[in-house]
This record gives C-alpha cells, structure tokens and sequence, in this order.
C-alpha cells in the first residue's frame, strides 16, 4: 500500500500486515494492513503481550524485549512498547496475534499518548469505521524531525520517534474517502479530531506515497480532501 523505500530499510511480508523495517533506527518506516468489519468484530484470542524478535528481521538488527524493558523511561516522557498494527486489530486469529507482538511492529511511544489519544482512534479505527464500512485500509508509523534522533537499548539502539502519523482509506462505494492523523510522541492532550491532515500533507511529511494502487484520479481526490465530519457522521 505505500511506494517509496528509504534507506537501509527492508520491506517484510506477514500473514495479516505488511512492514517496511528500518535497520538504522530499528524500528518500522510503516506497518500496513486491512481491517474489514468480520476480523473487526472477532475476538477468539486473548492478549499475551509476549513481545518477540522478528525472525524475518536480519539477525543483526532483529531487535530484543531487552533493548526496551530496560530503558522505557525517556528524558521526561515514559516510554511504552507501541504497536504500530494493534492487538485489538488482531485478535480475530492466532497468527495474526502473535504477529502483531513481534518488535518490528513496535515503537518506543509515550505510554500517555499510547494509552490516550493514539489508543482512542485505535479503537474509532477498529470499532467505528471498519464496521461501518465494511472494510477500511490503515497504514501507520513513526515521524523523526532529526537525522540524529535519540536512542534506547543496550545491545541495539532503538530510535525514539518525534511523532506518529496513520493514514485512513475508506472505499465504500458511494462515500470513497481518506483521512490522516499526526500526534506528537510526547505526554499533551492529542484529540484525535483536533490532529487531522490530508494524506498528501502526510505524504510531505514522511516522503511516502500511500495507497499508490488506487486509479490517479481517485487517490489525488481522496488525499487532498480530510474532512473529519464524513468520519463523524
């Protein structure tokens, strides 16, 4: 669902999401997948939170729980293991539940932010939109503002993002429409509708061009419009 790669990156394929792994900064560029109303609306596992190195991630750069679970307090901001693809998302199988728990989807994320504000659209995503629609399409991932960002962990050193941003694509037919999101990875009250942009505002942002399978026509109309009443209807 995105065109462009950045350096030193690799773009890995599971069951229920797609990645692209950042081997500099040890974390995800952007995490990828597709929600319909069915796997929305199917809870048939339960959390583990076994967070696990990615086996598809080459073993140099295959990030461990240990570079974050000792480290989760950052300057003034409390770290969390943020999933850019959420359990809540994935528990409808077993494979997708383990998936979403293996580090390459994960972030060093305010645990505020990731409890709050980021947690709440989580759940409109999952709970509102995906039901609603029938079926949406979500990409999501980390904002860095610096070439030099800061770092936890000991045995690999994990980039702390700046900021997060997640894309939102709705092709019911008849109310076609996209959405984006920025939130700054810090401890701030972030209402989700007072942090809306366009996905071509997104796309200058982080350089990625998103939902590049649609027809022209249709992806430059749906990204240059982010009216969060459709989403509120």
């Amino acid at each position: 669902m995105v065109r462009q790669r950045p350096k030193n990156s690799v773009v890995i394929d599971h069951q229920h999401y797609t990645l692209s792994f950042n081997t500099e900064r040890l974390v995800p560029n952007w995490v990828s997948w597709q929600l319909t109303q069915e796997e929305a609306s199917t809870i048939t596992v339960k959390r583990r939170n076994k967070f696990l190195p990615d086996p598809k991630v080459m073993k140099d750069y295959r990030v461990e729980d240990s570079d974050y679970s000792r480290e989760l307090r950052h300057t003034n901001i409390h770290l969390s293991r943020g999933h850019m693809a959420p359990f809540a998302d994935m528990r409808f199988d077993s494979t997708a539940a383990d998936e979403c728990f293996l580090l390459s989807n994960i972030c060093p994320q305010s645990a505020t932010l990731n409890a709050g504000d980021w947690g709440t659209l989580e759940n409109i995503c999952r709970d509102k939109w995906a039901i609603e629609d029938s079926s949406i399409y979500i990409v999501c991932g980390p904002i860095f503002r610096t070439s030099k960002p800061k770092t936890i962990g000991k045995r690999h050193k994990v980039a702390v993002p700046d900021a997060f941003f997640k894309v939102v694509l709705s092709l019911k037919k008849g109310e076609e429409k996209a959405i984006g999101f920025v939130f700054e990875n810090n401890n701030d009250k972030q209402p989700y509708d007072k942090a809306v942009h366009t996905v071509d505002e997104i796309e200058r942002i982080t350089g990625f061009d998103f939902f590049n399978w649609l027809p022209n026509r249709t992806e430059r109309a749906l990204e240059k419009r982010a009216d969060i009443s459709q989403w509120k209807r």
